[in-house]
């Protein structure tokens, strides 16, 4: 056998394979053999037909499974002698097996991962971000705790008002025309939340029950529908009821309420938002690190993606854009029509994700970065925990793929572990350090020009 290697670009490879006749011959004549032994042809008993007889009756079937077989025996063969570890399973193409059993040649196209050289990023120096939380924080937080307990009172005495959850029927119409999506009946709304179109929105303040308005209305310059972007419409809008939101009172009963009776007072509220907010901001300020790292690592490490990442990695980025669409209950069409709308953004942050996983592996192999039993085992117990599921569940539900859970939760700690690790190695400036340097290189510059 003999295989020649040409390099397609740096991570996808042709490997040009070629098998001569005495192994063609050896293959073809254990299979003939083989069939020999089993065969059952008229005029015979089991397994004693001729070999010649054989080889008449069953040659093209047994070529072609003979082929099969060298196939994938040659392939497996070149990748093992030429040290190739592909992603994928091959393109195998331009298959030539003539008829005199001289030779079988074939290519086979395979993607492998790109070699990466990491340049140092020990440079690399990110804007610091506050972990601290403020009184105003706890202070809206707590506020919506309070805005998701409110109760809502029936109204029918005076018009509409900031604040109000009102139920509207409304046709919109340009240049006299009912524009498709501009109609909705029983349709619910919290004024003041910047859920509608805002001209419209606020003219929906000091509407009285039951009675029929025809509001002119103007779509924002950047409204996603370009047909209706900066477009004067009239909204012919009836409202059909008006609840006004009543909340609790801010004291220790609501503190035992929303908390399940774990928490008896404001102040024992209080601590635990605090705590619950910081944590949520150390989360929010490392994930923000991580993104300007890796932006940052990106830019330093010049290297081609394999097609078939590319690919996986866009299929599971627009599957999650669409699920998220749907799950807001944006009817299908409308969900896609949004996908193309953003499919350019999508991929190009999908191709971002791919760069990124392979800039980590290989960091992850440089720095000799593991993980322990017990770091799988804890990760797990938050799997469970974010799962929503109880154990049992999760076994289940990974009954015969023990190790492909283990290995991924292996894999997550030792990304997190990666992550931690750049990010300690790296160095944090204050805005105000970088306000000075820039008063200062500015103050130099002036000094220059004066001289």
């Amino acid at each position: 056998m003999s295989v020649t290697i040409n390099e397609i670009n740096t991570v996808k490879k042709e490997l040009l394979i070629n098998i001569g006749a005495e192994q063609i011959e050896k293959s073809l004549n254990k299979a003939y053999k083989k069939t020999q032994k089993k065969a059952k042809i008229k005029g015979f008993r089991p397994g004693k037909a001729p070999l010649n007889v054989v080889k008449r009756l069953y040659r093209e079937q047994i070529r072609m499974e003979v082929m099969e077989d060298l196939l994938q025996e040659a392939y497996s063969d070149a990748l093992q002698e030429n040290d190739i570890a592909p992603l994928i399973a091959p393109e195998i193409k331009d298959v030539s097996f003539p008829e005199d059993d001289s030779s079988l040649s074939f290519c086979a196209v395979v993607e492998v991962l790109p070699e990466i050289e990491i340049a140092p990023f020990d440079d690399i120096e990110l804007e610091k971000r506050s972990t601290e939380v403020t009184e105003a924080e706890v202070d809206a937080e707590i506020e919506k705790l309070r805005q998701s307990m409110a109760q809502f009172k029936t109204i029918d005495e005076r018009p509409t008002q900031d604040g109000d959850i009102i139920e509207i029927d409304f046709t919109g119409r340009l240049d006299g025309v009912e524009f498709a999506g501009g109609s909705a009946e029983n349709f619910s709304l919290e004024l003041g939340s910047g859920r509608f179109i805002p001209d419209l929105e606020r003219q929906l303040v000091g509407l009285e029950l039951e009675k029929s308005y025809d509001l002119n209305a103007t779509f924002p310059e950047d409204y996603h529908k370009e047909e209706l972007a900066g477009k004067e419409t009239v909204f012919t809008v009836t409202v059909k009821s008006i609840k006004e939101k009543e909340l609790p009172e801010l004291n220790d009963d609501l503190a035992v309420q929303v908390s399940g009776g774990e928490m008896e007072t404001v102040a024992k509220l209080r601590e635990k938002m605090t705590e619950y907010l910081t944590s949520t901001k150390a989360d929010t300020v490392r994930n923000q690190y991580t993104s300007e790292l890796l932006a940052e690592l990106r830019k330093r490490c010049e290297f081609e993606l394999p097609e078939c990442m590319l690919i996986e990695e866009r299929k599971r980025a627009l599957n999650t854009a669409r699920s998220r669409f749907t799950s807001q209950g944006i009817a299908s069409d409308k969900a896609q029509e949004l996908i193309d709308e953003h499919k350019s953004r999508i991929e190009s942050e999908a191709a971002d994700t791919v760069k990124n996983t392979l800039i980590l592996e290989k960091l992850t192999e440089l720095e000799k970065i593991e993980s322990t039993p017990d770091e799988v085992s804890a990760r797990f117990q938050q799997f469970i925990q974010n799962s929503g599921s109880n154990p049992q569940e999760i076994f289940e539900q990974f009954k015969g793929r023990e190790s492909e859970l283990t290995g991924m939760l292996r894999r997550e700690v030792i990304m997190d572990k990666t992550i931690t690790h750049l990010l300690d190695k790296i160095s944090y400036k204050d805005t105000a350090d970088q306000d000075e340097a820039g008063t200062e290189a500015a103050q130099a510059e002036t000094d220059a020009e004066n001289k």
